[in-house]
C-alpha cells in the first residue's frame, strides 16, 4: 500500500500507478529521436545516495517518491504544478510532471519538437507516447481533472522492478 508522507497528491498516486501499468503493457514502438540520458540533470538509474535536496513524499516497498527542494516549476512557457521523482531500490527510474490541462497542446508541441511525432496508444488525442530505447514518455490529460501529466519511465530499472514481482 502506498503510504503518503504528505497528503498533497491524493488521487495522483492512482493515476501514477495506472500510467505505469499502461506503459508496461505497451504503448507503441515509435523511437524517440531526442531521448535524453537524464531528467533535469539527474541521470537515469542514478543512486539516490549520490543526490541531495529531496523531500520524501511517499514510500511503498522498494518504491520511494520525492520532490526536489527549490525546483523550478517551469518548462518553457508552461507553469508546472508539481514534479515527482521516483526511485526503485534507490535508483532513479521515473519522473512525473503535473501541469494545467489547458497547456496540453503546448506541451505536446514542445515534446514533439524534442522527440519527434508521438504515437497514440489508444487512438485518442488525450494519450500520447514517445517510446525510446531506454525511456518511455507518456503525456496524458482527460477525465474531470484540471491537471495533465507528463511521465518519464527509465525502462531498465522499471523492467527490473517488474521482474522481481
Amino acid at each position: 500500500m502506498l503510504r503518503l508522507v504528505s497528503g498533497k497528491t491524493g488521487t495522483r498516486w492512482s493515476l501514477l500507478l495506472a500510467a505505469l501499468v499502461f506503459i508496461l503493457l505497451g504503448c507503441g514502438r515509435s523511437p524517440a529521436a531526442g531521448e535524453q540520458d537524464n531528467f533535469r540533470g539527474i541521470k537515469w538509474g542514478a543512486e539516490f545516495s549520490s543526490l541531495s535536496g529531496f523531500n520524501q513524499i511517499a514510500h511503498d516497498g522498494d518504491l520511494t517518491f520525492f520532490e526536489k527542494q527549490g525546483e523550478t516549476l517551469q518548462m518553457e512557457s508552461i507553469k508546472l504544478d508539481q514534479i515527482i521523482y521516483g526511485f526503485h531500490k534507490g535508483r532513479f527510474y521515473t519522473a512525473m510532471v503535473y501541469f494545467p490541462a489547458s497547456a496540453f497542446p503546448r506541451m505536446k508541441e514542445i515534446l514533439t519538437g524534442q522527440m519527434g511525432e508521438p504515437t497514440q496508444p489508444d487512438k485518442t488525442p488525450s494519450k500520447l507516447a514517445w517510446d525510446g530505447p531506454n525511456v518511455t514518455v507518456l503525456l496524458t490529460t482527460g477525465g474531470n481533472a484540471d491537471l495533465a501529466r507528463l511521465a518519464y519511465v527509465y525502462k531498465p530499472v522499471q523492467l527490473e522492478s517488474e521482474l522481481k514481482k
